[in-house]
């Protein structure tokens, strides 16, 4: 190949000008220079942490006793009997909504709409989390809305009180108010709608957390409402 040839063919390209930028072009970061590698800076942390719970844990369980009860007994039902503490949420959910609903549909739920959280962006990725207050808060108000339904159409009402229809169709409401309201230009900063985010799914946290301490320290028998100094 002739060294000359392919000088020939750089002067005959043509180039082709697309248009004219205003100001200078901006500082491109260098984005490696804030990147560490996983190992051994995170994996030592996390070994560090891990540690450190496993200790914790051998040192409480010698030191304090399982707060288990007697032994089981098939004649004598506890009353109440309450769920493992990571369940009494939903448990004190039953007391407003029908199992369908508190057992099985917000359950489900709640799950299928936390993993779609990762892949909504800029405005619409509070649709999800104000989703998911909705499914936590809306099953509390399902007797009341039965009966304010039963009051005019006790038939349908008695029909469909075991399939929770009241709680259906706040949920389809409420999901259609949510896609309403964040079409407001309110939400077309990005830097608001991450912190409103952030602060809306410990909202939702802070609302299970509630739940649990109620049904931990303030449901008797018969699930009726008591004081814990009772």
């Amino acid at each position: 190949m002739n060294p000359g040839s392919s000088g020939n063919a750089q002067k005959d390209k043509e180039y082709g000008l697309l248009g004219f930028i205003e100001g200078h072009p901006g500082n491109i970061p260098d984005t490696d220079v804030e990147r560490i590698s996983s190992y051994p800076h995170l994996v030592a942390r996390e070994f560090l942490a891990f540690g450190l719970m496993l200790a914790t844990l051998l040192v409480v369980s010698f030191l304090f006793d399982a707060p288990l009860e007697e032994l089981a007994n098939a004649s004598k039902t506890p009353n109440p009997a309450k769920a493992p503490w990571y369940f009494l949420s939903l448990q004190e959910m039953l007391h407003y909504a029908p199992p369908f609903i508190s057992g099985v549909f917000i359950p489900g739920l709640l799950v299928m709409v936390m993993c779609t959280i990762p892949y909504w962006r800029g405005r619409m990725s509070l649709m999800p989390i104000m989703f998911l207050l909705s499914a936590i808060l809306l099953p509390l108000l399902d007797g009341i809305v039965w009966a304010g339904i039963h009051a005019v159409a006790p038939g349908f009402a008695d029909a469909t009180r075991s399939l929770g229809f009241p709680t259906f169709i706040m949920l389809i409401i409420s999901a259609f108010g949510i896609g309403k309201l964040l079409l407001n230009p309110y939400f077309d900063d990005e830097a608001r709608v991450e912190v409103l985010r952030k602060r809306l799914f410990l909202v939702f946290v802070g609302i299970v957390f509630v739940l649990v301490m109620i049904g931990q320290f303030f449901r008797g028998p018969e699930w009726r409402w008591v004081w814990p100094w009772q």
